[in-house]
């Protein structure tokens, strides 16, 4: 089996879906995986000894520069898997899936899908390069429809599939994006204890999380109205952004002393996340959004958070409410909002273990497999 990746740096998203999925798959079936990894040029020496360190069986290959320039990347792909028998491909993205089909050597094909590509680079990513986001409607219709099977993130993808393809089979499987390997599900009392304090929240304060990047699709603008309205409602919030320098420049300037921001090591953000109260996966109204699986959502469950949530963000938003993990953050009172007990915590963990754990989708992989 061959894991094939396209400009997909290596960073906790990929150690998470990419480098523990390829082990996963190794120890659940028995099977050997090869990854195959097209990363981009700059940096490329330092990025593919991560990425090797990481995995150990795994190919890191230049791409050709540009990212309008995919197909030719084709060459390098067939000198890649010369030696290899013609085995069966996951491609994580509409580039990679494109690769291998049309390279014509691998056996069949499985499109990755991490979300609805032709709305991502119509909403988001046109001004990067117009001629991708001008032909991605043709580019993911052909991965969707000629693919052999298909792993989708929601099932709101896969019914974006059905209205913008006319996608109407059955080979695909629902797999969220789960949690990375080094993710706890058990609630370390003490420690959040300590690091609260060293933050400086008293126990009377409320501390909302913010944990991800400052992408498009993560939607600041809807982050800052809907901090601003809180906190103007309740003096015991505050807020820990965990984010590049930077990003929480705004709020910080608007509400001083109330907004606390770290930039932390993979391997820490669950520590400070379990110290907080609430977390907010807040984004704006866009198809990007309302067919995505935000791994920050199975993160905060895992860390005992209830989910401040939007409307329209993948399946997870009917997740929160059918599940009690969370609010609609359009629907919270913020004036009397509390801490949550140590057993909505409890519940909380028990949801992430129950639905974001990879072994829970050992059937689903099995039937791609």
């Amino acid at each position: 089996m061959v894991f094939l990746t396209f400009n997909d740096a290596p960073g906790g998203i990929y150690q998470s879906q990419v480098i523990d999925t390829c082990r996963f798959w190794e120890d659940t079936f028995h099977e050997k995986v090869h990854l195959i990894a097209f990363i981009s040029g700059r940096g490329f020496m330092a990025n593919r000894s991560k990425i090797k360190a990481s995995y150990h069986n795994s190919t890191v290959l230049p791409m050709y520069p540009g990212i309008a320039n995919w197909e030719k990347n084709m060459f390098l792909l067939s000198v890649a898997v010369m030696l290899l028998k013609k085995e069966n491909v996951i491609a994580r993205g509409v580039f990679a899936t494109l690769l291998a089909r049309d390279s014509e050597k691998f056996g069949k094909v499985c499109f990755d899908a991490r979300g609805a590509y032709t709305a991502e680079w119509t909403e988001y990513l046109k001004n990067e390069a117009p001629a991708i986001a001008n032909e991605m409607t043709k580019m993911e219709s052909r991965a969707v429809l000629q693919s052999n099977s298909r792993i989708a993130v929601s099932q709101k993808l896969v019914d974006y599939w059905k209205t913008s393809f006319k996608y109407m089979a059955l080979s695909h499987s629902v797999i969220p994006c789960t949690l990375g390997a080094h993710v706890r599900t058990t609630y370390d009392a003490a420690n959040a204890t300590s690091l609260r304090k060293q933050l400086g929240i008293a126990d009377t304060d409320i501390l909302l999380a913010y944990s991800g990047s400052s992408a498009g699709w993560q939607s600041f603008k809807v982050l800052d109205e809907t901090i601003t309205k809180a906190f103007t409602q309740n003096p015991s919030l505050k807020l820990l952004m965990l984010c590049k320098p930077g990003a929480e420049k705004s709020l910080a300037q608007k509400f001083p002393g109330r907004v606390i921001q770290q930039w932390l090591a993979e391997d820490q953000v669950q520590n400070y996340l379990q110290a907080a109260d609430y977390g907010l996966l807040l984004r704006e109204n866009s198809v990007t959004n309302q067919v995505s699986s935000p791994v920050k959502f199975a993160e905060y469950l895992a860390a005992g958070l209830p989910v401040l949530i939007s409307e329209h963000i993948g399946d997870y938003s009917a997740f929160v409410q059918q599940h009690n993990c969370g609010s609609l953050a359009n629907a919270v009172d913020f004036t009397s909002l509390k801490r949550p007990s140590a057993e909505a915590k409890q519940h909380n963990q028990s949801l992430a273990e129950q639905y974001f754990l990879k072994k829970n989708y050992t059937e689903q992989y099995k039937k791609l497999f």
